[in-house]
């Protein structure tokens, strides 16, 4: 009876492309998913330094809101108006910050003024919430990415140890090869 053998050079060739199959997928998949994912975290770290300077502003802001309101009231208190020069710088500073032009600082203003530090401040919270959410996304995106590339990293570790098991394979046929010659 005689046994169903492979040609040693189809196992050895089986082998090899095994071997290439698995050096592609880690050149040409594994590195481009981790391309990716590395670029969802500069994304993630981009949006974490948008976040805290955007808070620095909604503080900014109130850090205004409360000079504004002092200085008003000292200004009563004291029954003098605001020093021009004062007041002009201030305005100065609250048209870079706000949406609308202040043309004055006045007691009977203050309301409007306060609507108007509100809405800047909700806006900057409105867009903080979105950044956080976007990077909440890119964390899941990013898990993602990371199961992906262990999956693909196990095939091709598998791949690569059939491939060799199968190079290997030769050399047990020369071994066989041996024994029934002797």
């Amino acid at each position: 009876m005689r046994r169903w053998t492979v040609p040693t050079w189809t196992l050895v060739a089986t082998g090899l492309l095994l071997n290439v199959i698995s050096a592609l997928m880690t050149n040409f998949f594994i590195d481009g998913i981790t391309r990716q994912a590395n670029e969802l975290i500069q994304r993630q770290q981009n949006n974490d330094k948008l976040i805290s300077l955007t808070w620095q502003q909604v503080e900014t802001v109130e850090r205004k809101r409360e000079y504004i309101l002092q200085l008003i009231l000292s200004s009563k208190l004291h029954k003098q108006p605001i020093a021009k020069e004062i007041s002009q710088q201030v305005i100065s500073e609250l048209n870079y910050w706000l949406d609308e032009k202040v043309e004055r600082l006045s007691i009977s203003e203050i309301p409007s003024l306060m609507v108007v530090m509100n809405n800047v401040q909700q806006s900057q919270r409105e867009k903080i919430n979105q950044l956080y959410l976007d990077n909440l996304e890119l964390v899941e995106t990013h898990d993602d990415k990371m199961k992906s590339i262990s999956q693909l990293r196990n095939l091709a570790l598998f791949l690569q140890i059939i491939g060799l098991s199968l190079v290997l394979a030769r050399d047990l046929n020369r071994h066989d090869y041996r024994k029934d010659d002797s």
